[in-house]
């Protein structure tokens, strides 16, 4: 199984509840904002983002969940079309050789009520708001320390 393809999911399973509020770039380098207030504030109280770096990027997709069922399918024509409209990252999972983010998106002037990203890249790095290197282990533990004082309802 490729270990690297794991870490993005898990990156992205991690950022469940997170927000992707921007992105720049191209398949090279697509670099992701995410807003996961919850979490960015445990590395630092001022802190709402993560931001993921994309690196040769071998796929880049969105399939909307189109509203009404029978809409004639969406074609974007670059990724900004869709990673910049607030996509919510419900969950991730490994799927067909990349991974599928599972996301919701609540502008109504939009036909679609969220979609699966698919995403595969060949390296990704990840930053916390302030662009300093995290790891997906420190980032993982932040989650667990949150959800720790959640269930103990603090």
């Amino acid at each position: 199984m490729n270990t690297l393809l794991n870490d993005i999911r898990d990156v992205f399973s991690i950022l469940h509840d997170g927000v992707i509020v921007d992105c720049e770039g191209d398949l090279n380098k697509l670099t992701l904002t995410i807003q996961c207030n919850y979490l960015a504030e445990l590395i630092n109280p001022n802190f709402k983002n993560f931001h993921i770096d994309l690196i040769a990027i071998t796929k880049l997709n969105f399939v909307p969940w189109v509203n009404p069922i029978d809409l004639k399918a969406i074609q974007f024509k670059s990724h900004e079309e869709f990673l910049k409209v607030g996509l919510e990252i419900i969950s991730a999972e490994l799927k067909d050789g990349c991974v599928f983010v599972s996301c919701l998106q609540d502008n109504t002037d939009l036909d679609y009520s969220g979609g699966h990203l698919m995403i595969s890249a060949k390296d990704f790095n990840l930053y916390d708001h302030d662009k300093n290197t995290l790891t997906t282990d420190k980032l993982d533990s932040a989650c667990r320390f949150y959800w720790d004082l959640y269930r103990r309802g603090e």
